[in-house]
């Protein structure tokens, strides 16, 4: 967070953003909490306060600053063509406007006898030419037309920290103040981990410390690292306190085995994407998540991991599912942010009226969750709903929980009722069959399995009560369908709404 008002002391809040980089650094890299380490000795893990400002040291010599990224080097080309192409059309212009000039002094004096501002000589002949005289007011015009046609340089501002022009002294700030210097640090790392070997002998710099956390001698981050993987697929890691592999944190039932994935991950050369694929085609991961009564006694929580957990999916992914089923979840990968719908009360609010949240159309619309555009002062109410963090702070972990709200959210919320009529027609679309089979087939897509026996049924009678309903209520069903003549869509709307809402659809089984 940044406090750019007048009244702020800005090393005060420089200093604030440096301590958030190396306690977050600590916390993901190292699953530590070093935290209070910041004011005092760490209470329970081995993390000396100096020690704190030996890892401090690394970012407070680091500024913020920004440059300009290219897309790509053929982009660069093109833009460079476009660009010497709209130079040259600006340079005929000119050559237009200074032969369309001649012969414009006898008008221009008359002209300056009927006005009255207080000009130069230079700046009236200047406004005559280019708003009265009718030879280079149409060439000004094009050439102003020409300029807003200005190509964009294909680039991105980028946010990066850059090494200070002027070294920061490193001291221990008594008790966390920062106006309250202490003894002098130097860079370096912790004492219960290897130590840290600089490029230059006695200079360590952020170079120093990345290549520090990868070194085969540390064999802390790869463990942690790994454990956040097997968190996001089970749903809780082999250590079960994601931010804490200190003393006070939970120890793992199976450490040979975060062992032998901390070195397999090196072995992989850090691919997430390869220790993710060792993970799943895993026994353990395959294993079905339906609770088994012969382990309530023995082991209620699932530590064992004699079954897979089940957990209800992400916000974001909760969103991209309902978008995926219906058919309208936009593939494609990158780009800038999106504004997917959002209430009108909660995209009205911004800070001083310096931001409006514009609703993305096209394909744009239906991007993955991931994509979303995050306000920190209005955060996308379905996001906050499904316990998406504030993203004021690092998160390695969220919370999970289970309101009415998200019940009433899949159903009435603007992106799931539009997801949900998208899916009706992707089962309309279905000619060939009965009314069971396209419920089947809708079924089949959301919880991934054939239907039980029974639940057909129970979708066929709310089908049938729909039409009904909707047949009685014409207005509704043109409301829900966005269609006048929509009495059939409208119903199957209804029914896929139900199916969205299931547990078993939101929830990874």
């Amino acid at each position: 967070l940044t406090n750019t008002e007048g009244g702020a002391d800005k090393e005060e809040f420089r200093t604030e953003a440096v301590f958030d980089r190396t306690e977050t650094t600590a916390k993901i890299w190292l699953g530590l909490t070093m935290n209070c380490a910041r004011c005092h000795n760490h209470k329970y893990d081995s993390v000396s306060q100096s020690e704190y400002y030996q890892l401090f040291d690394f970012f407070n010599n680091g500024d913020e600053t920004s440059f300009m990224q290219p897309h790509s080097d053929q982009a660069i080309e093109e833009y460079e063509k476009k660009l010497k192409l709209h130079q040259a059309n600006l340079e005929a212009l000119d050559r237009e406007f200074a032969a369309a000039k001649v012969g414009h002094e006898e008008p221009f004096a008359q002209w300056v006898q009927k006005v009255s501002e207080e000009k130069t000589e230079a700046a009236l002949r200047q406004k005559f030419l280019e708003t009265e005289y009718p030879p280079t007011k149409l060439i000004f015009a094009k050439k102003e037309k020409e300029k807003k046609q200005a190509p964009k340089e294909p680039a991105d501002q980028i946010a990066t920290i850059t090494q200070a022009a002027k070294p920061r002294e490193p001291r221990v700030f008594e008790r966390g103040v920062v106006l309250t210097p202490g003894d002098k640090v130097s860079a370096g790392g912790l004492a219960v981990l290897p130590p840290m070997i600089g490029r230059e002998k006695g200079k360590l710099d952020r170079l120093d410390l990345a290549t520090w956390l990868m070194d085969e001698s540390n064999p802390l981050p790869p463990r942690v690292l790994a454990n956040h993987v097997w968190a996001k697929l089970f749903g809780e890691g082999l250590v079960r306190t994601v931010n804490d592999f200190g003393v006070r944190g939970e120890k793992p039932v199976y450490p040979e085995l975060l062992d032998w994935l901390g070195g397999e991950y090196r072995r992989l050369k850090w691919s997430r994407k390869a220790l993710i694929k060792t993970i799943v085609n895993s026994a353990t991961y395959r294993q079905s998540s339906i609770h088994r009564n012969d382990l309530i006694e023995i082991d209620p929580n699932n530590h064992l991991l004699a079954r897979q957990n089940r957990f209800r999916v992400e916000g974001e992914i909760l969103r991209d599912l309902c978008l995926s089923v219906s058919g309208l979840l936009t593939q494609k990968v990158g780009g800038p942010s999106v504004f997917p719908p959002m209430p009108p009360e909660v995209a009205a609010l911004s800070y001083a009226n310096n931001f409006t949240w514009r609703n993305s159309t096209g394909p744009d619309r239906y991007r993955r969750g991931m994509y979303t555009y995050f306000k920190r002062t209005a955060p996308d109410p379905n996001l906050m709903t499904f316990d998406c963090p504030d993203s004021n702070t690092s998160t390695v972990k969220r919370q999970t929980s289970n309101t009415p709200i998200q019940a009433l959210t899949l159903l009435n919320n603007e992106v799931f009722a539009e997801g949900a009529q998208a899916f009706a027609k992707r089962m309309l679309a279905r000619d060939s069959g009965s009314d069971q089979e396209r419920i089947a087939f809708g079924l089949q897509l959301c919880v991934g399995r054939p239907p039980r026996e029974g639940e057909i049924d129970k979708f066929h009678v709310l089908l049938g009560e729909s039409r009904k309903w909707y047949q009685a209520n014409p207005a509704d069903a043109a409301k829900l369908a966005g269609n006048k003549e929509a009495v059939e869509l409208a119903a199957w709307t209804a029914v896929g709404r139900i199916i969205l809402n299931l547990d078993e659809f939101i929830t990874r089984e």
